[in-house]
């Protein structure tokens, strides 16, 4: 069988890999795995899995800061899946991703479904360090952004709000226009800087106030 991909389009995973052992935000709890079902005694092997619904590469539906919001698993599909620019911010070197930060990509972000901020954070996945001092966005940065009436906005930090944050100013600015939130995305050093068709699907659970993505970008012709 053919592959349904064009000839020369690179699948790019942008996720990190669930595990024991992971980052997890503070105050919540690691991903627990056990194996209840195995070769020996029962012909196949079948892992047990706990988890936070916000562990790893995760999606934040409307729903996770806003009573009544959108839950993920009652938005379309659709809104999983669409065109995406990367916001190169990894110069910057500063707490605060700043209006005129992100206005610098405007062009990019024209036309686009989703905005992906790489600023760098990500190379310290799986260290302390990648708890606190993150870059985050800043609400006039976050409110010009959301202007363009964006699917979702991603990111390579554990949140887009700054970790001292407690009532969220920058997911309320999102997600009250009804876009999600991708936290902990992956390898956006591999993502194409020119536009691409960007896949995160949610797990499909229930009452989904977020769930765990498998983000990807489709990139070339």
């Amino acid at each position: 069988m053919s592959s349904p991909l064009k000839p020369g389009m690179r699948v790019i995973d942008l996720t990190h890999t669930i595990a024991p052992g992971m980052p997890f935000y503070p105050g919540t709890e690691p991903p627990v795995f056990s194996r209840p079902c195995t070769l020996e005694t029962h012909g196949f092997v079948e892992q047990k899995i706990t988890l936070y619904s916000h562990t790893g590469t995760h999606m934040d539906a409307p729903a996770h800061i806003l009573a009544g919001a959108p839950l993920l698993d009652r938005m379309d599909v659709g809104s999983f899946v669409g065109s995406a620019a990367v916001l190169d911010l990894r110069g910057l070197k500063k707490a605060i991703i700043g209006l005129e930060d992100v206005k610098a990509h405007e062009d990019a972000v024209r036309g686009r479904d989703f905005a992906i901020l790489f600023t760098g954070w990500g190379s310290r996945w799986g260290t302390d360090a990648y708890y606190a001092g993150y870059p985050s966005l800043g609400p006039e940065a976050a409110a010009w952004l959301a202007g363009f009436n964006l699917k979702g906005v991603g990111l390579d930090t554990i949140s887009i709000d700054p970790p001292e944050a407690t009532d969220f100013p920058v997911h309320r600015i999102f997600l009250e226009k009804g876009a999600v939130i991708i936290e902990n995305l992956a390898n956006l050093e591999e993502a194409p800087r020119e536009a691409f068709l960007f896949c995160c699907l949610p797990l499909k659970l229930g009452e989904a106030d977020g769930a765990p993505v498998r983000a990807v970008a489709l990139a070339g012709s």
